[in-house]
């Protein structure tokens, strides 16, 4: 097993995933992601976005830049030109972000 996939394997554990989601208050969380993903400094924004990718598929190739200044610049990051076409049929949701949708209402 390579370091990273025993790195990602402890941190996909149900009790880390548990004490994150349920036991750190949401909004302090939150704060602190705000602030910490606007650091500039570049082995903070490198280990962010490595971490960053390696629980999700994510695809800088759509970007119009490649280096970023921070996790934050990547996470707003300006799509080229025709990279997603949006869907303009009314039956069909469209999400401007990465994002799961986790509910939906009227």
């Amino acid at each position: 097993m390579t370091m990273r996939a025993a790195f990602a394997r402890l941190l996909q554990q149900d009790d880390l995933n548990f004490l994150l989601t349920n036991r750190i208050p949401r909004r302090v969380l939150t704060l602190f992601m705000g602030w910490f993903s606007k650091i500039k400094v570049g082995w903070v924004r490198d280990a962010s976005i490595a971490t960053w990718k390696l629980f999700t598929d994510l695809d800088l190739s759509e970007a119009k830049k490649q280096r970023f200044d921070s996790l934050h610049d990547c996470f707003v990051r300006e799509l080229r030109e025709g990279a997603r076409v949006v869907d303009h049929n009314p039956e069909v949701m469209t999400s401007p972000c990465d994002a799961i949708v986790g509910a939906c209402g009227k």
